[in-house]
């Protein structure tokens, strides 16, 4: 092997972890190479946050399409042309993907294709589809490969009418009637999103509850607002059997001798870690339950030279995660300062209608053995939510009563994926409810609700009745 295939740094996956990793190193002035099995950009950019979201703005806006009498334009009932759906998402995936391979080379980070395998603590074997093997040596080895669908036993996948959301994104048609196994983020999105373009959803999830990470206030809302639209929830239930059905339906034998035919069974029950087969116990990297990869609080595994971010160590499974463990692990690795304080890491879910937290729950802080204090404001109270026609929905912030620090933040309802980011600069920065309170919001903007919110936690709230703060949620 000659030296040109030595590098001070190899990342193994190209994901929102990897490839950031990999650019944030070369910035640093690192000779690093990335190794790659399937398409840059990973998971997210293929096959997860990024197609399902151009999914999910063609969902809302065929909906407001179809409200538009309400705004005072008249229009024809819109329909939905499947193949262009499929083609405008694909267009979507191949700007970004291409946009990492831009961003790699530009950089000069060597890109090497095939399954990675440690040979050594400082030796990766990277092994193409045509079964070529090149070896690349590194003074530093980080581990970014994220993580796979997890199947429930005696669920088999066909690639075709049972299927997870890699092959759901690739569907010939729209099914007419669909079952989703699973009521986390991806089921939940994924109902949220076949419900508005108009197929029949059966969501059935095993827990007695949705979103299980949310705040419980969340998870009551967003079944509530699944029933609306008319998705059929069966909570608190298990999945015993799927066989063929009548006019080639499948039937799903359901815990308590419930029944459900569908056409497409969409199995969204959870994502593990991806790390077997990878060589990692020869190199001496311990690996946990479920092949979760143990890292300390430097993000090194339990062999000094081998790090591990994102996915694969099953901490935090968000892509925002991920690129923020990439860029501090290359930071310690370079010598620089980083940050590791993972308390602040909002989380979005582009359910119908949206779901963003950060922070602590009310349970979670309760649990803590804290006394808390709770603010709330429904959107349906907010003037810039009624002039857009979105009223579904509040802001939940949770606090310390005794410090007035801010724990937690939930929201339910639209674009809450962008109101999020001011709570979490709130708890990065260990600031009081009365912080966000006294902030001067511009009139009239979403983020008005949360400064109302806050004020609501002292009963001081403009434009919220203190007995009308009790119903918020609800």
């Amino acid at each position: 092997m000659s030296d040109s295939k030595h590098f001070d740094l190899v990342v193994i996956g190209t994901g929102p972890g990897g490839y950031v990793a990999a650019i944030r190193a070369a910035q640093l002035g690192l000779r690093t190479a990335v190794v790659e099995k399937d398409e840059l950009g990973g998971t997210c950019l293929n096959w997860g946050c990024i197609p399902t979201k151009s999914w999910i703005v063609t969902a809302h806006l065929f909906e407001q399409i179809k409200r538009a009498k309400e705004f005072g334009i008249e229009v024809s009932e819109p329909r939905i042309d499947w193949a262009q759906l499929v083609a405008r998402k694909d267009k979507v995936v191949k700007q970004l993907t291409g946009g990492v391979k831009t961003l790699l080379t530009g950089r000069q980070v060597e890109i090497v294709r095939g399954t990675a395998r440690l040979t050594a603590a400082n030796r990766v074997t990277a092994t193409g589809k045509d079964g070529a093997a090149s070896e690349l040596t590194a003074d530093h080895v980080v581990l970014a490969t994220g993580a796979q669908a997890w199947l429930p036993p005696g669920i088999a996948l066909d690639g075709e009418r049972v299927i997870t959301s890699q092959e759901a994104l690739d569907l010939s048609h729209q099914p007419k009637r669909i079952a989703v196994l699973g009521g986390g983020v991806v089921g939940s999105e994924f109902a949220g999103f076949f419900a508005a373009i108009g197929s029949k959803v059966t969501l059935i999830e095993m827990l007695p509850r949705l979103v299980p990470a949310e705040d419980d206030e969340i998870a009551e809302a967003l079944a509530r607002e699944m029933k609306k639209q008319k998705i059929d929830l069966h909570l608190g239930t298990k999945v015993e059997g799927i066989a063929d059905g009548p006019g080639g339906a499948l039937a799903l034998t359901l815990s308590g001798g419930g029944k459900v035919e569908a056409d497409t069974v969409l199995v969204a029950t959870g994502r593990r870690p991806y790390s077997s087969d990878m060589g990692l116990e020869k190199a001496g990297v311990a690996i946990a339950d479920h092949g979760k990869i143990v890292i300390n609080d430097r993000l090194q595994t339990s062999v000094k030279n081998v790090y591990a971010i994102g996915d694969v160590t099953d901490i935090k499974q968000l892509a925002h995660f991920a690129s923020a463990q990439g860029k501090a692990a290359v930071e310690i690795i370079a010598g620089h300062p980083a940050q590791t304080n993972w308390r602040a890491v909002p989380a979005a879910t582009f359910t119908n209608p949206e779901i963003a937290s950060v922070g602590l729950t009310e349970r979670e802080a309760r649990a803590e053995g804290r006394t808390i204090q709770v603010g709330r404001f429904p959107f349906r109270a907010h003037g810039r939510n009624i002039a857009e026609g979105e009223t579904t929905g509040f802001v939940k912030l949770v606090g310390d009563a005794d410090t007035g620090q801010v724990l937690g933040a939930h929201l339910f309802g639209a674009r809450a994926s962008e109101l999020i980011h001011e709570c979490s600069l709130a708890i990065a920065a260990d600031l009081d409810l009365k912080d966000l309170a006294h902030a001067i919001h511009a009139h009239p903007t979403l983020t008005e609700a949360l400064g109302e919110a806050a004020e609501d936690a002292d009963g001081l709230a403009i434009h919220l009745m203190r007995q009308e703060a009790k119903a918020v949620a609800r």
